[in-house]
C-alpha cells in the first residue's frame, strides 16, 4: 500500500519582508509630511506679510484722515511707510488715542514735508527658520524673478491707500493704455520654494506662488505675467 505524502506550501510574506515594507511606507510619509508642513510654513509666512502691508495702508488712510491739512496749515504730510529691511517696522502702528501714539510733526515752514513719529505695538514680522526675504535677484536665486515685478522690501502709501507715486518702480514709455505696468515684489523664498506678495498702485495687493514644475510664478487666478504688455490686472479687494 503506497501512502501519499502531501505539503501545503502556504504563500506569504516574511518577517524581514514587512519590516522593509513597513520603513519604506514610513519615509514616504515622513517625505509627505514634511513636504506639507513646508507648504503650510509657506503659505502662512506669505499671508503673515501680506498682513503687515494691509495693516499699514490701512494706518495710512486712517491716520492721515485724523492729522489731514487745513489751508491754515499749508503743510504736506509725508507717505506712510514700512520697511521689512528693519523689522521693527512691521509692527502695528498705534494711530488711536491722545498720547503715546503715532504723531505728524508739521515743518517749520509751511508748504514744505513733516515727518511722521511713528509708534509701535504688538509683536514684529517674525521670518520662519530658513525663509529669507529677498532683496534682489541674486538673493533669491536660483529661483527666478517673474516679469515686471521689481524686488522691494518696503511699500510707502499715501492718504488714499495708494502706493506713494515716487516709490513705484521706474516704468518705460508706454503708449498702450492696457499695459500692465511694473510693480513693485516683496519675495519669500528658502532656497527650493518661492511666494510672493505684489503691491499694485491702487494699493491692491497679490499673491503669487512659484510653481517649480513650469518654472513660471502663478498669481490671482491663475495668471502669469510675461515680458510682452498684459491687461491690467484687476486684483480682488482684500479686507483691512
Amino acid at each position: 500500500m503506497l501512502s501519499t505524502t502531501t505539503r501545503n506550501h502556504s504563500a506569504g510574506f516574511s518577517l524581514l519582508e514587512l519590516v522593509i515594507v513597513c520603513a519604506l511606507i514610513s519615509i514616504l510619509v515622513a517625505i509627505a509630511l514634511v513636504s506639507f508642513a513646508n507648504r503650510d510654513q509657506a503659505a502662512r509666512f506669505q499671508a503673515e506679510v501680506a498682513s503687515r502691508i494691509r495693516e499699514r495702508r490701512a494706518s495710512a488712510i486712517r491716520i492721515n484722515a485724523l492729522t489731514e491739512a487745513t489751508s491754515l496749515e499749508t503743510f504736506r504730510q509725508p507717505p506712510i511707510s514700512i520697511d521689512f529691511r528693519n523689522l521693527q517696522t512691521t509692527a502695528a502702528l498705534v494711530v488711536e488715542g491722545q498720547a503715546d501714539r503715532t504723531a505728524f510733526n508739521p515743518p517749520v515752514t509751511p508748504g514744505t514735508l513733516g515727518t511722521w513719529n511713528f509708534v509701535y505695538h504688538g509683536r514684529e514680522l517674525q521670518i520662519p527658520t530658513g525663509w529669507r526675504i529677498a532683496n534682489s535677484a541674486s538673493d533669491l536665486s536660483p529661483l527666478p524673478l517673474m516679469p515686471l515685478g521689481v524686488p522691494t522690501t518696503s511699500f510707502n502709501f499715501a492718504a488714499d491707500g495708494r502706493l506713494d507715486a515716487d516709490s513705484l518702480p521706474p516704468t518705460p514709455s508706454n503708449t498702450n493704455p492696457n499695459a500692465e505696468s511694473p510693480f513693485p515684489t516683496i519675495y519669500l523664498t528658502d532656497g527650493n520654494d518661492g511666494r510672493a506678495v505684489a503691491v499694485h498702485p491702487s494699493g491692491l495687493l497679490e499673491l503669487w506662488q512659484y510653481d517649480d514644475a513650469n518654472r513660471r510664478w502663478i498669481g490671482f487666478s491663475n495668471r502669469t505675467v510675461t515680458d510682452t504688455p498684459n491687461p491690467i490686472p484687476s486684483p480682488t479687494p482684500t479686507p483691512f
